[in-house]
């Protein structure tokens, strides 16, 4: 290898080939990541779907400014994604109350063969189908990898773009059909165009835990009661403290309820609970109390005494709260069934429940290991001189 070096006279041309080489190192170690995000411009037609609300499904067209106008309302949409137009879109119709609790899809109408398909499939988004093609709503659906476990089958929107949109009118014709293909026994032969969105409504997500028959996620379409729910998970086990039952909503909010015989008698003054998307409903057992365990870079860590149910920041503040040192990026939950989920500290976002058995592990934070890469760097550099010097002789 000297010998080879030897022939290198020119320092130029080993420090060219150092670069080149670094280059190649470098291009091979770090991979790019390029994200498919379309970005609305001038010009551009939206087709503002509002799902189950036809009367407020309408296209517009982006300004010269950069703005559209949507009843009565004017919005800067420039170089913004769709799902960026669909959160104000949404603020909008809720904060004039126009709509309580809106379902929107917000598309670009392009002169390319795409269809769009959002709501409970594994992955929304437009795909681009060929004019030849036969699509039917089936085929529409698996583009998207299919419907998630959430889906509600009775219920498949197929909303249709014809539109003509120019700066003075906004003329739109559009037709919403719901289907339902739950039991579909014979051939269902739905075609689906270009601009054609496809929506499937998401069941409520309900979920029960401790000491029912059987524990898990339930999805639901619509409210339930309480009472629907325990009878759905198949009722309590023997050890079930069925006085003390645990209802957590979205928010993070507990109250505690009790399943005596007046729960089980209700009448017209006296109505059931109902439980919307997103609560949880959790049993404990009468005999014993499970703790909750934080580990890793809390103050103190370990087991944890909690009656029910608890959310992260209460786990955490029970531990005495996270170190200097914490990660304070994502955590570790290990359920108390063997399964592990990572998340991320989320301000404003659904609060995630921690169940007795369960154990929450906080990480380390990432540091720079500044001794390593000095002594990388020394090495390299001892490295090169030790060349340089070789080629000199």
């Amino acid at each position: 290898m000297i010998q080879y070096f030897q022939s290198l006279r020119d320092t130029k041309t080993l420090f060219c080939f150092l670069q080149t080489f670094s280059f190649f190192i470098l291009l091979i170690l770090t991979p790019s990541i390029y994200a498919d995000v379309y970005h609305i411009r001038n010009g551009d037609t939206l087709l503002i779907a509002v799902i189950g609300q036809p009367e407020y499904t309408h296209s517009v067209k982006v300004r010269e400014d950069g703005r559209i106008s949507y009843f009565g309302g004017d919005f800067d949409v420039l170089d913004k994604t769709t799902e960026q137009v669909n959160t104000i879109i949404r603020d909008f119709l809720r904060t004039e109350k126009l709509v309580n609790n809106p379902v929107i899809m917000v598309s670009v109408v392009s002169e390319e063969n795409r269809i769009y398909v959002g709501g409970a499939v594994k992955n929304p988004g437009r795909y681009s189908i060929s004019p030849e093609s036969d699509v039917d709503l089936f085929r529409a659906i698996s583009l998207a990898g299919g419907m998630a476990v959430n889906a509600d089958r009775r219920q498949v929107q197929l909303i249709r773009h014809k539109a003509y949109v120019d700066s003075q009118k906004n003329i739109s014709n559009l037709s919403e059909t719901s289907y339902d293909l739950s039991n579909v026994t014979e051939n269902l032969e739905i075609r689906v165009n270009s601009n054609d969105l496809v929506y499937v409504h998401l069941l409520n997500e309900i979920d029960v835990q401790g000491e029912v028959k059987l524990p898990g996620k339930l999805f639901i379409k619509g409210k339930s009661s309480v009472s629907d729910v325990l009878a759905r998970s198949g009722g309590f086990t023997k050890e079930a403290n069925v006085n003390s039952l645990i209802h957590v909503t979205r928010d993070g909010t507990l109250t505690e309820l009790s399943a005596s015989e007046e729960f089980w008698n209700r009448t017209e003054n006296r109505p059931d609970i109902s439980l919307n998307d997103g609560d949880v409903l959790f049993v404990p057992n009468r005999f014993k109390i499970q703790p909750v365990y934080v580990t890793g870079y809390v103050r103190t860590p370990g087991a944890q005494s909690v009656e029910g149910p608890v959310s992260i920041q209460k786990a955490i503040a029970l531990a005495g709260g996270l170190e200097d040192s914490a990660d304070r990026k994502t955590y570790h939950i290990h359920r108390k069934d063997g399964k592990t989920e990572v998340h991320k500290f989320q301000v404003g976002s659904d609060p995630i429940i921690l169940y007795p058995g369960d154990i929450l592990e906080i990480h380390k934070k990432y540091q720079v290991n500044w001794v390593l890469i000095s002594t990388i760097t020394a090495t390299v550099i001892g490295f090169t001189t030790f060349l340089i010097n070789v080629t000199r002789e």
